[in-house]
Formats: structure tokens, sequence, C-alpha cells
């Protein structure tokens, strides 16, 4: 397993490297200091199974270097903000952008580890500070023993599917051409998707499954 450690600054990186090295006995790191580093290390060292991604970026403004780093390279792994604030507005942003989880840097060890493999599972990690802001209970602190099936909200598999796409940060039409069906269908598959998470938005989409321990179809 390849994990992208992206932060400007080394001694950080190699913290990071000593905290998940119970995650996976074969886990092999490559670092970037910067976001053009982060590209190029993206798509030399591919795949990438997660991107561990600090949003204070030398010359990018925060949230505008995840959106860069998730256009620049395709396929995209995923990827989990790991930064110093816990701000629930900027979780939300990143979350907006395409991140699969967002880790404040004040987090132990123990959540760092538990964070990266509930999305190397296929789940989504949101830090307590927003689901509190959303009135959600915070799940506990170790991995779940089973992650629930979107089939259980009973969605079909075509909206399991568009459901996935979607928590991972596509826009309509780039779902659409993945799933070779019309902006018009994705839409349609949307509503059932969000009603039956009793979400507005993709924001509160991923608090609900995060809360509900869901996994996503690769």
């Amino acid at each position: 397993m390849r994990i992208l450690i992206v932060d400007d600054h080394p001694v950080m990186r190699g913290g990071i490297r000593a905290s998940l090295r119970n995650l996976d006995a074969t886990l092999d790191f490559v670092e970037a200091a910067d976001l053009p580093e982060a590209v190029q290390a993206a798509k030399a060292h591919h795949p990438i199974d997660l991107v561990l991604f600090d949003l204070m970026l030398p010359g990018v403004s925060s949230i505008e270097a995840l959106r860069a780093f998730r256009e620049s390279v395709e396929p995209c792994p995923p990827v989990v903000v790991f930064s110093a604030t816990d701000d629930a507005d900027i979780v939300r942003e990143a979350l907006d952008a395409g991140a699969m989880g967002f880790i404040p840097k004040t987090s132990t060890p123990a959540i760092l580890e538990h964070a990266l493999r509930l999305v190397l599972a296929n789940g989504i990690y949101v830090p307590p500070t927003v689901l509190r802001r959303q009135g959600a209970e915070t799940p506990g602190r170790g991995a779940p023993q089973r992650l629930r099936q979107l089939s259980e909200l009973g969605l079909t598999p075509r909206q399991q599917q568009v459901c996935a796409l979607m928590v991972k940060g596509h826009p309509v039409k780039q779902i659409a051409r993945q799933l070779d069906i019309s902006t018009a269908t994705v839409k349609a598959h949307l509503q059932p998707i969000l009603r039956s998470l009793g979400a507005m938005n993709r924001t509160e989409a991923i608090v609900a499954l995060h809360r509900l321990e869901f996994s996503l179809p690769d």
C-alpha cells in the first residue's frame, strides 16, 4: 500500500510516517512539499492508494490547493485532509471539494490510524466538530466491525454507483460520462439518494454516511 504525504514541513511528514507504522506492514510512503511536487509524485508513483494532504501549502491558498490537486491527477486517489485547523466551515469546504476525510493535526495517532483505515475501507471520516454542528452522534474511536452497504438504504445498483461518485466529488457531468447516462438521469438518481440520507447536499450526505458507518462501492 502506498500513501502520498503532502506537507511542507519535513518534521511533520516524519511524524506521520512514525504514527502510521502499524497501519500496514508493507506501507510505502511518497512525500511532497508543495502542490507541483504532489501532482508530479502522484503521477510518477501511480497507483497511490491514499493521499494525506495539508491545506496550507506554499504558493496556493487552502481549499484551492485541494481542488487543483484533484483536477490535475486522473484518476485521483482518495484524499484525506490533514490540517492544523478544525474549523467546521473549512471542513465542509474540503468535503465539498472532494476530500474523503478531514483529520485535524491535533488528533492522536490512534485517531489518525483509525481515520485512514476507515477511508481505505471505502468509508468516510468526518471530525467530531462537524458531526456536532450537524447534530449527529459521534461514532466510537475503534474501527467499525462491519461497514454497512448502500443497498441497505434501498438504493438500486445504479443509484449506489451515482452515490459513490457524488460523495467522491465528481460533478454531475462527469458522473454521466463515467456511467454512460444522461445528466438528467444522474439528477433523477440524486433525489432519492439524498432523500434516503436525509441530506440536502454532498456534505450532509457525507456526514450521514459517516454517522451510519456506510462504505462506498469501488
